[in-house]
């Protein structure tokens, strides 16, 4: 099953692991976290896996570094970088997650199988 929100596709990967592609020259702003928040919302009533490949280039506002991944039943958070400059910005993401408590498992990949086993992992 796939879907489309305003900034990204979402493909269902397993009953409980989604991969997310975020589109190429996207802002994520605080509107779309909140819009992730009610699709996710919307879409789930169980624990699932997030699988976020960051194969587009992609930039974040403060706020929406924030608030992006704070869906309740996300339990897991595998994010997929291929190269450098991509790896730092979701380093400086994750960094402000755990300012505020929220970086428990999320964790940065380079392969992609490697991550959707580690999200297939209870």
């Amino acid at each position: 099953m796939e879907y489309e929100l305003s900034f990204c596709k979402i493909e269902q990967l397993s009953d409980n692991i989604f991969e997310v592609t975020i589109n190429a020259g996207a802002i994520i702003n605080e509107t779309c976290a909140e819009e992730a928040q009610r699709f996710w919302h919307d879409l789930r009533t169980e624990p699932y896996g997030l699988l976020v490949n960051n194969k587009n280039w992609f930039i974040y506002s403060f706020m929406g570094s924030q608030k992006i991944g704070e869906h309740p039943l996300e339990r897991k958070t595998a994010v997929l970088v291929d190269d450098p400059v991509t790896e730092s910005q979701i380093l400086t993401v994750l960094e402000l997650k755990k300012m505020f408590g929220n970086v428990i498992n999320r964790k940065i990949f380079h392969d992609r199988d490697e991550a959707i086993k580690w999200l297939g992992k209870p």
